[in-house]
């Protein structure tokens, strides 16, 4: 009746009573193996054998799941987290598992909120997913115990569970390559020495570059983060929307709710519906997002039961393709290959594609796709239709359930305005999402200095409205995005009676590299 074991046991290392054996190896041995041989009798149908237990040195890690042990719950620990999670795969030990927010601290003062939210936020891109803490009320995990940074922890568990498909693709990779999800820079650029310098960033798979947030914010609510670009292709900022070139380096800013991670231009990432709520529930949705960037790309979307030692042999997969200019998108979702128990056999499409303009003309298999307002709530009757997401400067197109062994093929065409105007989106994204946060502070420093019941003034309005007014009227995006004038919002933030501390952090947020 166990699913599977978790064992907290490494009190000595060597045994007492066999000369040279260590304890941990052969427990980590003797349990994996018990789960070999009670599922035998059921043979491929049998449940995949897991356990979680400490280091046994190396060679022990082909029976468990690592975790790093009792660490501390400082800075300077999550700081070094990736490059230990990174260059453990050197060894071929791909799977760690980290307690977010540290296992212990010296003394008994309470967890600190903001780093506690940067280690869920680097968690994301760590292997095994979890928090956990020795027993001390200080020590507090339930994420709703920090209301002012819930929705931002939040808001990265909820980026874990997007990610499993992509995650799931890269295990099935690791599985059958030995290169692990978490890798080093200098796997792909050996011959670079900022591969080897730069190592708070690391591959998360094939498409993503991660990195981690690991120092207090400054007084204008700023984490500083030095970012290379390995050269190649350029790369997109998923939490600001920039594009940055590749094979150059750039000092980045990012406020607390802001996770950033990049994804390789153009390339596209497999991704879980937003609505799922458990990883054990089956979702036959599969959300292809697709970075901004011309050119071709292609990846495999990996499918199994999830659960049995099936996958040796009973598992499906699917191809897409994707190319693109400034002017036409074109998507090619293949016919799924293979099968196992229990499979979907429909499957219910849903493409992203972010940081582009809203398209004239959407097609799938050549038939028009008509645009709608509210395609979320279309969608969920069942009917195809695409929409766009001014918060996130995306369209988004939502198709019907159909059987998944036939291919669609999507294209998305763009007028000139978008396809001489993309540098335009650049950055959009973040000044908007900062100043609507900022908002009600701005209002109640404004209140208390000027008049309780002026509004702001419009071009500090605007741009944390620019979101609102885009969903409202997607068509002329470009006509809101060029109304916002960095020059002109300084300029009007210091004729505001606000207190210079608050003028500062204004000027400094809204400002994107």
């Amino acid at each position: 009746g166990v699913d599977f074991w978790w064992l907290d046991w490494q009190q000595w290392k060597l045994s007492r009573y066999v000369d040279g054996l260590s304890n941990t190896f052969w427990a980590n041995w003797v349990f994996f193996n018990d789960k070999v041989r009670t599922g035998r009798i059921k043979g491929l149908d049998a449940d995949r054998p897991f356990i979680y237990h400490r280091w046994g040195g190396l060679g022990t890690h082909r029976y468990q799941l690592g975790f790093s042990g009792d660490t501390y719950g400082f800075w300077e620990v999550l700081e070094f987290l990736p490059y230990f999670t990174a260059t453990a795969s050197n060894v071929g030990y791909g799977y760690w598992g980290h307690d977010i927010g540290g296992h212990m601290q010296k003394g008994n003062d309470p967890t600190d909120p903001e780093m506690y939210t940067r280690w869920i936020q680097y968690g994301v891109f760590t292997p095994i997913f979890k928090t956990h803490s020795t027993n001390n009320p200080a020590l507090e995990r339930k994420i709703w115990a920090y209301p002012d940074h819930y929705p931002y922890m939040k808001a990265a568990i909820d980026l874990r569970y997007a990610l499993t498909p992509y995650i799931y693709d890269m295990a099935r990779k690791a599985y059958d390559t030995g290169v692990c999800i978490c890798r080093p820079l200098y796997y792909y650029y050996p011959e670079e020495q900022k591969a080897y310098d730069c190592n708070q960033e690391f591959f998360f798979g094939d498409n993503i570059l991660a990195t981690v947030l690991c120092k207090p914010m400054d007084a204008e609510g700023r984490t500083e983060r030095k970012m290379w670009f390995p050269a190649g292709n350029d790369w997109y900022d998923t939490a600001t929307g920039m594009l940055y070139k590749g094979g150059t380096t750039a000092d980045l800013e990012y406020t607390i709710n802001e996770n950033p991670y990049f994804v390789k231009a153009g390339a596209v990432i497999p991704m879980a519906s937003p609505e799922i709520a458990s990883l054990q529930d089956k979702d036959n949705t599969l959300v292809l997002y697709v970075a901004p960037g011309h050119g071709k790309s292609e990846t495999t979307v990996y499918e199994d039961d999830g659960s049995t030692q099936a996958y040796h042999t009973d598992y499906a997969v699917t191809h897409v393709a994707k190319e693109s200019d400034a002017a036409a998108l074109k998507l090619t979702v293949g016919a799924r290959e293979g099968s196992y128990l229990g499979i979907d056999t429909k499957r219910t499409l849903r493409v992203v594609l972010e940081g582009v303009f809203a398209p004239v003309s959407v097609r799938v298999n050549g038939a028009e796709v008509p645009y709608s307002r509210f395609a979320g709530k279309e969608a969920k009757e069942g009917k195809s239709v695409w929409g766009y997401d001014g918060k996130e400067l995306a369209a988004v197109i939502y198709l019907a359930e159909a059987d998944a062994a036939q291919a669609v093929t999507v294209e998305a065409t763009y007028d000139d305005y978008a396809a001489t105007h993309e540098a335009l989106l650049r950055g959009k994204k973040a000044m908007m999402k900062r100043m609507m946060a900022l908002t009600p502070e701005s209002k109640l420093v404004y209140a208390a200095k000027e008049d309780p019941y002026a509004a702001l003034p419009k071009p500090i309005m605007h741009l944390a409205q620019c979101s609102s007014f885009i969903l409202e009227d997607c068509f002329h995006a470009g006509k809101y995005l060029e109304q916002i004038d960095i020059e002109e919002l300084n300029r009007e933030i210091d004729a505001l009676n606000l207190t210079p501390d608050f003028k500062t952090k204004l000027k400094a947020q809204i400002r994107v590299y």
